[in-house]
């Protein structure tokens, strides 16, 4: 305990050896993975309220990073209000109050991008494009007496390092090839072009649903684990 009654708090040493860290096999830019590091480390308590972090110089000279990219991370966290400014230079873990605001914030915000996404692939595996899902939503918001703003206005739910579950960068585009029926799922290969095939497995329902048959054109959202699939 330190003689004024407040605890030590943590040396940048061991933050840098322990804590903040970056992995060149994590495929999340590094900034994230600095932001992602201070997160769990307040989660897991090994950073408490009042804790300083290095400076970004020192962090960047450690990790052997550019100094943006510390820049950023800190940047971010603090718009965020997980870290302070020091008085006197510097950063340090903001007050528990701080954070208990911004855990639940960011709680919120996760449950939407949830609900968002649900809503999202649903609505494409269905076969309906873009503009006829936002324009449901619209609808639903005007029925419970929400006014729409114009589409140029509307601000993604997403966070500003975060890439959309579904989107043209991660689509594919073909036709069906051919459709195998199973007792509960169907697998639909597809061929993209470039003598290139994706196979995807879904429902006999959502099958069904979309009307599939050799030569269909079809659209694949390729994601981590799973390919979500929508006609046309």
């Amino acid at each position: 305990m330190m003689p004024n009654g407040e605890k030590p708090k943590a040396h940048d040493s061991r933050l840098t050896s322990q804590v903040l860290q970056i992995s060149h096999d994590d495929p999340a830019p590094a900034y994230v993975q600095l932001e992602r590091r201070v997160r769990l480390a307040i989660a897991d308590g090994t950073l408490q309220p009042g804790d300083r972090l290095p400076s970004v110089r020192q962090l960047a000279a450690s990790l052997r990073v550019a100094t943006n990219t510390v820049g950023r991370a800190y940047a971010q966290l603090a718009r965020e209000g997980v870290i302070v400014a020091r008085a006197g230079g510097g950063s340090e873990i903001a007050p528990r109050e701080a954070l208990d605001r911004t855990a639940l914030a960011r709680s919120r915000q996760e449950r939407l991008r949830t609900l968002a996404r649900q809503a999202t692939v649903r609505g494409l595996a269905l076969g309906f494009d873009s503009g006829e899902i936002l324009g449901a939503v619209s609808a639903e918001l005007a029925a419970h007496g929400h006014a729409v703003p114009a589409l140029a206005g509307v601000r993604t739910p997403l966070g500003p390092d975060e890439e959309p579950l579904l989107s043209t960068r991660n689509r594919l585009r073909g036709t069906v090839a051919s459709v195998r029926v199973g007792d509960v799922l169907a697998e639909v290969a597809i061929s993209v072009g470039n003598g290139a095939t994706v196979v995807a497995a879904i429902t006999r329902a959502s099958l069904d649903r979309l009307n599939l048959a050799e030569g269909s054109p079809v659209s694949a959202y390729v994601k981590a684990t799973e390919v979500v699939l929508g006609r046309g």
